[in-house]
């Protein structure tokens, strides 16, 4: 698993790495999640000691589509799913202002993000200008 990729689209040129699902158009991030193949949930199940004992304090978070656990949390976590986390961005790609450009799932999908592409000149403040701003929204279980 070169660069610890699990899954992951893009749009342009291929990656370095050469894995992927290479999208030709802008897409929503539903469907960016599909096709870099973030559509599976989190869930939190508890742990038990190898005696049978549940671990009253801590859980652990699993992927519903393979069942790996992505880590260990505490009683008031609460998983934030893939979709919930990435779809804030969608009203700005919506109206051409930016594209999504990569979103994938590192390891074994404790780590996922999404990169959006803001087009043309985006002033930061006074003279500071960039040609191009890259928005990452990041979720680690």
């Amino acid at each position: 698993m070169p660069a610890n990729i699990n899954s992951m689209m893009y749009v342009g040129q291929k990656p370095w790495h050469g894995l992927g699902t290479k999208l030709e158009k802008v897409a929503t991030s539903e469907e960016a999640i599909i096709a870099a193949g973030l559509d599976w949930k989190v869930t939190k199940e508890p742990l038990f000691l190898k005696n049978g004992t549940m671990i009253e304090s801590s859980y652990a978070t699993v992927r519903e589509d393979n069942h790996n656990v992505l880590g260990v949390v505490g009683r008031v976590y609460e998983p934030l799913q893939n979709k919930g986390a990435f779809q804030f961005f969608d009203a700005v790609v919506g109206i051409k202002e930016a594209m999504y450009h990569t979103a994938g799932a590192l390891g074994n999908g404790e780590c996922v993000w999404i990169l959006a592409k803001l087009p043309g000149v985006v002033r930061v403040v006074g003279d500071d200008v960039t040609i191009e701003l890259a928005i990452e929204g990041i979720r680690k279980s």
